[in-house]
């Protein structure tokens, strides 16, 4: 295990819960904002019908391959929107780090698949259960479908902003979300954060001396030039 990765857990076990407000969200989307729009056209209509969410959500659940940016937009972003959602950790997540952290692979893995089978678009829980199963030799077919969604939900987070100003907010749906992107895929340092009108959290970043745990395809995939970065706890407003 990557030296780094109880650095970076640390910073998940006490910096994902309480960025933004914890209580259960999930009221329906109305109508969908630009940059949702942008990504998956008539989002709102698939979002806020039960029948028809739930299908798109079994088709991320189910996919082998990475999917397509509509099909993963409505899956992730349409999740904070169900009913008793909360953007703190998933049940189960805490202990799945723990074992990371243990190097109890085959137990962390474990607990990754049961979370994903109640929150299959969790971005973090993605990425551990993914290298839990590499690291516990899981077939190819097991890694790949993993790996195909955890790069579905960090293209779309890439695409739901640049990240550089509260309007312009990388927007993601729980906070656990906002460390896994910033430290996984940018291979940024995360300081001081500050919450903005209570909905937007602006972090100070620093390039890391070594990204850690890299992004699943290797190292960091995004450039991100600016001092601070803007993340947008997204909950359907």
């Amino acid at each position: 295990m990557n030296k780094k990765t109880p650095l970076f857990l640390f910073f998940l076990f006490f910096l994902s819960a309480g960025v933004a407000n914890s209580s259960a969200l999930g009221t329906g989307i109305g109508a969908a904002p630009e940059w949702l729009e942008a990504l998956a056209p008539g989002a709102d209509t698939i979002i806020n019908n039960p029948v028809e969410y739930r299908k798109a959500l079994d088709k991320f659940s189910e996919a082998q391959v990475r999917l397509s940016i509509t099909d993963c937009a409505i899956a992730y972003y349409g999740f904070s929107s169900q009913p008793g959602f909360s953007p703190d950790a998933p049940a189960g997540e805490e202990d799945m780090q723990r074992a990371i952290m243990a190097e109890d692979y085959e137990t962390a893995y474990e607990l990754g698949v049961s979370i994903l089978q109640h929150a299959p678009v969790n971005l973090t829980a993605l990425y551990w259960t993914l290298f839990a199963a590499t690291e516990t030799g899981k077939p190819w077919e097991v890694r790949n479908a993993l790996r195909g969604k955890y790069n579905s939900v960090t293209y779309i987070i890439s695409l739901s902003g640049s990240g550089i100003a509260p309007d312009s907010a990388f927007r993601v749906v729980w906070n656990g979300d906002m460390y896994t992107y910033t430290m996984l895929e940018l291979g940024l340092e995360i300081g001081d954060g500050f919450l903005w009108d209570g909905r937007w959290t602006e972090f100070e970043v620093t390039p890391a001396v070594s990204s850690g745990e890299p992004g699943a395809s290797g190292g960091a995939r995004v450039r991100f030039g600016h001092p601070s970065i803007f993340f947008e706890l997204w909950d359907g407003r």
